[in-house]
C-alpha cells in the first residue's frame, strides 16, 4: 500500500531578494515547505539580466541567482507559466528556467515551443508518480507559445462585451458585462496531453494562471471568469486530480468536482514589491489605472493549501491562512484575523457547493 503523500501549494511568488533572508515567522513557514513531500507555487516574475522589458503597464524582474533560495525554502516545483513570464522577451524566460534549473528546482508551463511548454515535470514520492503541468490564460500580446514561437502554455479565453443600455441610462459610467469563452481547440490539446500523461502517472497537479485580478471585475459579475468552470472540469474530466489557481491575487473560492479539487485562487503569497517602502510605477500613463486594489486589503492575505494524497486519491485538504508582513513576505495570521480570512474562503466555496470546515483556526475540506 502506498505511503501517504503531502503537497503543499501557494499562490503568486515575486521575490526580488534572497526569500530565506527573514524574519523567524517567515522561516517558520519555509519549515513547512521542507517538511511537505511536494512544495509548489506560481513564479510571478522574471529571473533575469535582461533590459528589454515589454510593452505592458507592469513589468517585472529580479536577479537569477534568487533561485537557490527558492530551493533553500523548501520549493520544489514552480510554473512559470503567467503574464510576467516573458516580461524581459524569450530571453527572460530562457534565462528563468535555467536559473531554476540550476538550483534544482523544476519549472513547468514554458518552453521554446508549444510542447515544451507543456511538458510536465513527473517526481516519484513513496512509490507514487506526480505529474504537474503549468498553465496560463492571462496572455499579453506574444506571451503564448506556438509550435515555432517560445513562450508559456496558452489556454486562451474570448472576451465579448454586453452593454445593457436600459441600466446604462440608469447608472451612467457603469461597466457592461463581460462574458467569456475559453478557446476550444487550446483546451482540447492540453487535454489531450494530461490524458496520455495520466497513463503513465497515480496524480496530475495543474497550476493555472487565470482570472481577474482584483478590482479589476464588477462587483455585480461576482468574482470568477465565465471560462473558469468549463475549463476546470475539462481538465479534471482529461485526468487532472488537483488544480491550482492564481493570478486574481486575493483568495476565491474552492470547488469539489468528482474525484478532484478546483482551488481557484489560493492569493499573493510573497510579493517584494509590495513591502512598505516600495512604491508600484506603472510604464503607462493612459490608461490612468488604479492599482490599489492588487496592493491593499485582501490582496495582502493568502492560504498555504496543504493536500494529503493516498493511493492516488485526495483525502483532506487544509488551509492556513497567511499575510504579508511590512517587507512583503508571508507569516501566519494569528486567530482572530486567521478566521476572518478562513470565513471569506468559506462564503465563497458555499457558493460552489463545497463545504470548508474550520477548526482550531484551520479550514478543512474532507474528501469522504
Amino acid at each position: 500500500m502506498a505511503d501517504k503523500i503531502t503537497i503543499l501549494a501557494v499562490g503568486d511568488l515575486a521575490p526580488l531578494r534572497n526569500v530565506t533572508d527573514c524574519n523567524p515567522g517567515v522561516n517558520q513557514i519555509w519549515q513547512r515547505f521542507k517538511e511537505a513531500n511536494i512544495t509548489t507555487a506560481n513564479l510571478e516574475i522574471a529571473l533575469t539580466y535582461s533590459s528589454v522589458g515589454a510593452d505592458k503597464a507592469i513589468t517585472l524582474k529580479a536577479d537569477p541567482d534568487i533561485a537557490y533560495s527558492l530551493a533553500e525554502a523548501g520549493i520544489d516545483v514552480v510554473s512559470v507559466a503567467n503574464n510576467h513570464a516573458c516580461d524581459f522577451g524569450a530571453q527572460g524566460l530562457f534565462d528563468t528556467i535555467e536559473a531554476l534549473k540550476k538550483a534544482k528546482v523544476a519549472a513547468v508551463g514554458g518552453g521554446k515551443n508549444l510542447d515544451m511548454a507543456l511538458e510536465p515535470v513527473i517526481q516519484k514520492v513513496n512509490g507514487q508518480k506526480i505529474a504537474h503541468f503549468g498553465l496560463c490564460s492571462a496572455l499579453p500580446t506574444g506571451f503564448g507559445a506556438s509550435i515555432s514561437r517560445p513562450g508559456v502554455a496558452p489556454i486562451r479565453a474570448r472576451s465579448r462585451f454586453y452593454i445593457d443600455s436600459i441600466t446604462l441610462d440608469e447608472q451612467p459610467g457603469m461597466s457592461p458585462w463581460v462574458e467569456t469563452s475559453v478557446v476550444e481547440d487550446d483546451l482540447a490539446y492540453v487535454c489531450e496531453k494530461i490524458a496520455t500523461v495520466k497513463e503513465q502517472v497515480d496524480f496530475i497537479i495543474v497550476n493555472i494562471h487565470w482570472g481577474i485580478p482584483h478590482g479589476w471585475c464588477a462587483l455585480f459579475q461576482g468574482p470568477l471568469a465565465d471560462y473558469q468552470k468549463p475549463v476546470a472540469y475539462g481538465l479534471i474530466d482529461a485526468g487532472a486530480d488537483l488544480i491550482i489557481g492564481h493570478h486574481p491575487h486575493v483568495i476565491h473560492g474552492v470547488e469539489r468536482y468528482k474525484n478532484g479539487i478546483i482551488a481557484y485562487s489560493l492569493g499573493n503569497f510573497l510579493f517584494h514589491s509590495m513591502s512598505d517602502d516600495h512604491v508600484t510605477k506603472l510604464t503607462t500613463k493612459y490608461p490612468p489605472y488604479n492599482v490599489e486594489s492588487l496592493e491593499q486589503g485582501e490582496a495582502r492575505e493568502a492560504v498555504i493549501m496543504e493536500t494529503d494524497i493516498k493511493e492516488h486519491q485526495i483525502k483532506e485538504v487544509r488551509f492556513y491562512p497567511v499575510a504579508f508582513n511590512r517587507r512583503g513576505e508571508p507569516e501566519y495570521l494569528p486567530k482572530e484575523a486567521a478566521l476572518n480570512v478562513l470565513d471569506r474562503l468559506q462564503k465563497h466555496s458555499r457558493k460552489l457547493g463545497s463545504e470548508i470546515f474550520i477548526k482550531d483556526a484551520v479550514g478543512i475540506l474532507k474528501m469522504t
